[in-house]
């Protein structure tokens, strides 16, 4: 596996330098999370458009919407719990309620300082792709770990992982809000990595 020197160039120079490597992962971060979030809308979009080879392709959006419902819900949970935790005010929650091209949502309601404001909108707006990933691989570790004893059970977690997978990213309308937040967002990213560095931390 190729280290970062290899794969950026001046990377050296960049880590070395302590602002320029605080400007680095302020500019790349917040992006790298869009791409992240796209990459795997992408990839989900290929798996089913190569299954809807096979089948009827209202059967696979079937599946996807509606037999994978599990990740529905728990992307609108994680729009909510994060919503709670930076401050915001959740007015209501739809864990599954088709509304348009939605299967379900909740309505946030933004409060606080701007720098707060913007917290708000980059951390809930993103939710799901970390609540999301964080279910992935702990359905994946229990599969593979050896500590389900069932074969139904094996089936019931991994149909929950993939269910997961499909709803772990994030809609238009969540990348509309992250976008707003990113300015005051890669400022205070700047001025953390300044202060870990200082601290020798990163």
């Amino acid at each position: 596996m190729p280290n970062l020197s290899e794969v950026i160039p001046y990377w050296d120079t960049i880590y070395n330098n302590m602002f320029l490597y605080a400007l680095f992962v302020a500019v790349v971060v917040p992006f790298a999370v869009i791409l992240v979030g796209y990459g795997i809308n992408m990839l989900g979009l290929a798996l089913a458009q190569l299954v809807g080879l096979f089948m009827d392709p209202w059967f696979v959006y079937f599946i996807i919407n509606y037999l994978f419902f599990p990740g529905v819900m728990i992307h609108e949970t994680a729009h909510a719990l994060f919503a709670l935790l930076t401050g915001a005010k959740v007015t209501e929650v739809a864990l599954f309620k088709k509304d348009g091209n939605s299967l379900g949502h909740v309505a946030i309601q933004h409060r606080g300082s701007t720098v707060l404001v913007a917290i708000q909108s980059i951390f809930i707006s993103s939710a799901p792709m970390y609540v999301g990933g964080a279910v992935v691989y702990t359905c994946y570790w229990l599969i593979t770990s050896g500590m389900l004893p069932y074969l139904w059970l094996k089936i019931l977690i991994g149909y929950l992982g993939v269910a997961m997978f499909f709803h772990m990213t994030m809609s238009p309308q969540d990348i509309k809000v992250y976008v707003k937040g990113i300015p005051i967002f890669m400022l205070i990213l700047f001025i953390v990595m300044i202060i870990l560095r200082l601290l020798g931390i990163m």
